[in-house]
Formats: structure tokens, sequence, C-alpha cells
């Protein structure tokens, strides 16, 4: 159960983050149901805050090819010019 939930989280992190990427905006319906969906898995003792969290760290290098962090430094950067 806990690796079928892993991967449909995975599917719409890849999702979500390559619309992102495309430079369209996530739309609230998709936040939404990926923000509901990671909380669930949570309440159900399916997987733990952490787990989530490293899984979406591992996609977005994986779609962006930069850390998180490293992505919102160019963004602040870029909105200062």
């Amino acid at each position: 159960m806990k690796k079928k939930f892993l991967k449909n989280l995975e599917e719409q992190l890849f999702e979500t983050m390559n619309v992102a990427k495309a430079g369209a905006k996530i739309s609230d319906e998709d936040k939404y149901r990926c923000e509901g969906f990671m909380q669930a898995g949570v309440e159900l003792d399916l997987v733990t805050d952490e787990e989530i969290q490293a899984l979406i760290k591992e996609v977005h290098e994986s779609v962006f090819g930069e850390s998180i962090i490293a992505r919102r430094g160019k963004e602040k950067l870029g909105s200062l010019h």
C-alpha cells in the first residue's frame, strides 16, 4: 500500500512540477488535490512528513535539475531586477 501511495504521489508531483517548469500556473484544483493526497497519506499512517518532503526534493531535482533552495534563490534574484 505504501509503495502504491508513493508512486501515485510521485506521478502527481512530476505532473505538477512539469507544468510549473513549462511556465504555466498550477491550477488551484491540482495544487489542493496534491496537498490533500499528501495529508491523507500522513493521516492514514501510510507515510511520514519526512518521507513526503524527501520525495518532493527528489522529484524537484529531477524535473528542475537543482534543489528547491537553489531555484528559489534564482527566482528571488530575478525578481530584484
